[in-house]
This record gives C-alpha cells, structure tokens and sequence, in this order.
C-alpha cells in the first residue's frame, strides 16, 4: 500500500481514535483480571470444571473466549479447539466432557494435564517461535492464549481467514503459513510505520477492521444487492501459496472493431471502480515484488534479492514501480500492469510520465500480470523497447490536461 493511501485510512481513524479509548480501558481491565485469576504457576492446578466451555460463564474458556470477546474474536471455530469441552457433538446430542484432538488421549484427565501444560509452555515461551509453532494448542485458541497474557507482543487477530485479508491489502510479502508470523509480520509493520508505532496493539487491530472491514467472503452472497455485486472482489488467496507462470508471449493484428453497444444510461461509480482496479493493481505489484526476489534468491543472490525495492509504495512520480536487479547487478526498472483476466485481448494504461520514462530509461521493463486473483498467476515479462514499437499495439490518448488561470 502506498504511503499516501495509508495516511488517508491514518487521518480518518485519527478522529474516532479517542473513542475507542474507554472501551479499550474496559476491555484491558477484563484482561488483566483474568490473568490475575490465573496466573502462570496456577494453570496447571485447574480442574476439569474449572477449564472446560459447558460448565458455567466462569471457566477458563468462557471467560477468554466470551467475555474478552472484544479482545479478539475466536467464536468462528468450535468448541473442540480448547482440547476438552463439556457439551454436544454432531449427531450425539449428549452433554458430557468431550476430547478435542486425538493427541490428548482418550482419558479426560490425562487430556486436561496435557493441555494444562501445553498452555504453560506457551506462556513460558514467548519468544521462541518454534517451541510457539510446535506446541499442540489449536492456532486460533494459542493466538488468543498469548495475546491476553502478553499484550504488546502478540497481535489480536487470530484467524488465517483475517490475516491473510490485511496482509494482502496492505501489499505485505509472507513466506510463512503459521498464523504467528502472519501476526509478527503486521505486528512489524505497525511498528516500523512512523505513525503507528505510538498507537497500542489493540488500536492496531481497531484500525485495521475500521479501515478495511472483514474478508469479502465472509459476506454471503444472498445478503448483496444486485448493484453491489458488480463492485465487490473476490478476496486473494493467500500470497505465499501463489506459483507464479512466466509466459513468452506474441501479440496479434487487433480484431476488427464491432459496433458499439448502446449506452442505456447507467450511471458509473467511478470511485467504486478506482478503488477495485487499485486492489488488482496493488496484488500486481506484491506479486511482481515476491517473485522478483524469489529469482534471484534462486541464482545465488540473496545479496540483490534484499535490495529489491518498491519505490511505488513512497514516490508515484518516478514513472516505474519497483526497482529490482539483473543476475550482474545490473538495475531493472519494471511497470506492472495487472488484470484479472487470462491472455488475449485486453487493455494497459499508461500515464504520459510513465510513457516518458519508459521510451527513455534503459532496462525498463513491463510485466504484464494476467490472472492476477488466481493462485497461478501468468507473468509476462517484456522489455519497454519491444513492447512500445510493436507494431500490433496501438496506443491512444484518453486524457487530456487542460491548463487555465482564473481571476
């Protein structure tokens, strides 16, 4: 996300941002109060009825999972991510202790000393991710179990579903599946960002839902309207399942123009329409960036993979999007152009200082990203020189500035 853009989302969180305050207050007082009734050394002497959702509001799990509910929301997953839960399951409408995971056993006592201990382990562990990523806590429950007790440290948002969604709208390169990194990786951003860094992990998150709401697809189709369909996007896979396709392409004579269709006077929401072709342009960029440095690392040059650098996110005027390296070290300026679309006809546009650079830079280059939603998106790579004399491509100029001094 370019840093301007972030600002924008910044500035308008700014003016509620002190609302938030005395719910935060609340919310943090719960927090504490909870971690004061059990503290570390006292997990492990829990009964079964102390621990386990079923039993009453003043378990342990009612009490992480409801009452800090506004902490951080776990109620997608069921009742089986705490290990051991009183209640019904499927079919068998019989309430009794139930196992969650095969790997606590089958003995409801042996379970909850296996679970007991598995979350004193996290909470003794905090800073060693791989005893964190090991440990058998469901990852939901684990996120929620360390964020509690440790609340600058650990990002309150738990499902994969929701950290996916922010990492891709904010254009965030990821490698890892763990749903730790995920929240170290946002956690990282938030503080290296000059504005964010002064605001609490709880502001964070409250920022991250107020500017950019829930996964499109938790949205049910049944629930939009028909003039809403048009404008909403599918949310992108995750970006560190994408493979990426590098294509050789030739381009065509243009097919001959058709009649045009009639105008039937629908108004168009050119706002709506901005804001979707800059999500497809942003994941074009992320893509572009990810595989970038996963060519070079490839051939031996993590030292140039590092250097990678999207200048687009800082500076729109330089006429490229992120500068990158050849396997000499030799600087490569790339423009990305992105579409949903598979190949074929299709159109690119380019501002007049983009056109400007591109005739004019050397080792410029266009990737054109096809399927750019997919989790195979298509890359072709094509240098500027080729690409603007290609006698198949017919360039036409759609904007006009017109200058004027008033009095």
């Amino acid at each position: 996300m370019k840093i301007t853009e972030l600002r924008d989302y910044q500035i308008e969180f700014e003016k509620i941002r002190a609302d938030y305050n005395s719910g935060f207050k609340e919310i943090n007082s719960l927090r504490k109060k909870f971690t004061s009734d059990y503290p570390i050394n006292g997990i492990n002497k829990l009964t079964k009825d102390e621990y386990v959702i079923g039993k009453g509001d003043s378990t342990f799990c009612n009490r992480i999972e409801n009452d800090l509910n506004d902490w951080g929301n776990i109620h997608g997953s069921p009742a089986i991510k705490f290990g051991l839960y009183y209640g019904k399951y499927g079919q068998d409408k019989t309430r009794k202790y139930r196992i969650g995971r095969k790997e606590y056993g089958e003995d409801e006592d042996i379970a909850l000393k296996k679970i007991l201990s598995a979350i004193v382990e996290l909470l003794e562990n905090k800073d060693d991710f791989e005893i964190l990523k090991k440990n058998p806590i469901s990852p939901m429950y684990k996120g929620k179990i360390l964020s509690v007790y440790y609340p600058n440290d650990f990002l309150n948002i738990f499902s994969a579903k929701h950290l996916n969604y922010f990492i891709n709208i904010l254009g965030l390169d990821n490698d890892s599946k763990s749903e730790l990194d995920k929240q170290a990786l946002l956690l990282n951003y938030k503080n290296n960002d000059k504005v964010m860094k002064e605001w609490s992990v709880y502001e964070f998150s409250k920022f991250l839902y107020k500017s950019f709401g829930n996964p499109n697809d938790e949205v049910k189709e049944d629930n939009i309207s028909k003039e809403l369909k048009e404008f909403k996007l599918k949310d992108f896979p995750p970006i560190e399942s994408l493979k990426f396709d590098y294509v050789e392409l030739q381009t065509d004579e243009l097919p001959e123009p058709t009649e045009k269709k009639k105008n039937k006077g629908t108004k168009v929401d050119y706002s709506n329409r901005s804001r979707k072709f800059k999500r497809i342009g942003d994941r074009g960029e992320q893509i572009v960036l990810r595989a970038e440095k996963q060519f070079l690392k490839k051939n031996g040059r993590k030292d140039l993979a590092k250097l990678v650098d999207q200048i687009s996110e800082r500076d729109d005027s330089v006429g490229y999007d992120i500068k990158s390296y050849e396997l000499d070290g030799t600087e490569k300026l790339i423009e990305v152009k992105s579409t949903l679309r598979r190949t074929g006809n299709s159109n690119i546009f380019l501002s007049a200082n983009e056109l400007q650079v591109a005739e004019n830079k050397e080792n410029y280059y266009f990737y054109i990203i096809y399927e750019v939603g997919s989790k195979r998106p298509k890359i072709w790579k094509v240098r500027s020189s080729d690409f603007l004399n290609d006698s198949n491509i017919v360039k036409e100029p759609i904007l006009y500035k017109l200058k004027m001094n008033t009095k």
